[in-house]
């Protein structure tokens, strides 16, 4: 794939990450380094973890699996969300938990309350940013990450001056290279509007639930901050619900026949193409993280970059449509 320039960071890469929040957390070991594997051979450079992703243990894998590859890759984490301490009777519970989850995919609802007890939200303190950026670069094994995130951040962040000069101190300090916030799309529309320092990258949801982010803060940044969609399917438990709304575009008399002739056979790889591209193509967005732990999802994502079946004429009138049904501002879960 072709590397981009991610606005004004000095950071290239190509436009597409890799979500790391389900490594070691629905994924085990060995099919979370076998996904990893594949997304590196396919051309995958950013990688996007978190404290918190995989109870905490996530950051320690990607750093394994990034020895001897460091310098080629881009590497984005976050914190404010505190992992529980993992207790070998911990760890054992998650390998049943995914089993339970790969048999019964209706549990994945009630497992997700259950874990939700294992994190502490909102901790945006000097210390645990302290701590936190210590802990990452640890246990990634690096001296520095290219992006460092605030994770799942309210609006109220943004006056805690402290704080943000302290990760400031970090860039300086050449500890991290972009300070950024990961948050709901109207935290990010504040923040970019009040053009907050030292916030030099947005992470936000961005799909065809709420493409919102499409439409106002490339424009409003003037290209030269770091923009990256996450949940491009609107999550895991969203997919289907993305299909049916391209199936019904398909059967939309507003499009041109011969687009939705080739939205009529709405397999992965089709899926995949029209999701990335309404996201990517001619948006200003410089990245988009999918969490694809499927050898099959990993390749027909970056096919959909790579050798894509729509034309931009043909993308533009599928954004347009959802536009027009994108809600200003949505909720959607950030920074996964």
């Amino acid at each position: 794939m072709n590397e981009i320039e991610l606005g004004s960071s000095g950071l290239r890469t190509a436009p597409i990450g890799f979500g790391c929040s389900a490594l070691l957390g629905r994924s085990g070991r060995a099919d979370s380094l076998r996904a990893l594997d594949e997304a590196w051979d396919e051309g995958v450079r950013f990688f996007d973890t978190a404290r918190s992703y995989g109870y905490g243990e996530s950051e320690a894998l990607l750093g394994e699996f990034l020895r001897g590859r460091r310098d080629r890759a881009v590497i984005a984490t976050k914190f404010g969300i505190v992992p529980a301490p993992q207790s070998p009777w911990k760890q054992a519970a998650k390998s049943v938990a995914r089993k339970i989850v790969s048999a019964a995919p209706s549990a994945r609802t009630v497992l997700r309350k259950g874990a939700a007890a294992q994190f502490t939200e909102g901790q945006f303190t000097i210390p645990v940013l302290q701590q936190s950026i210590e802990t990452s670069l640890r246990k990634l094994g690096t001296e520095y990450v290219d992006l460092l995130f605030l994770h799942s951040a309210p609006a109220s962040v943004l006056h805690q001056e402290d704080l943000l000069e302290a990760m400031g101190r970090l860039v300086d300090q050449g500890k991290v290279r972009v300070a950024g916030l990961s948050a709901e799309p109207d935290v990010v529309a504040l923040a970019v509007e009040r053009k907050v320092e030292p916030l030099g990258a947005m992470q936000f949801p961005c799909n065809l639930f709420n493409l919102c982010g499409v439409i106002g803060f490339p424009a409003q940044t003037g290209g030269d901050c770091v923009l990256i969609a996450n949940h491009p399917f609107g999550g895991v438990d969203r997919v289907h619900e993305c299909r049916e709304k391209l199936q019904a575009l398909a059967a939309s008399p507003e499009l041109d026949i011969s687009l939705r002739d080739k939205l009529h056979r709405l397999d992965d790889p089709t899926l995949a193409d029209v999701v990335l591209n309404v996201i990517l193509r001619d948006t200003g967005i410089h990245v988009v993280i999918p969490a694809m732990m499927r050898i099959e999802h990993i390749q027909a994502n970056v096919r959909a970059l790579k050798s894509s079946r729509f034309n931009s004429e043909e993308i533009m009138q599928i954004r347009k449509m959802f536009l027009a049904a994108s809600p200003r501002h949505q909720s959607v879960s950030a920074g996964g």
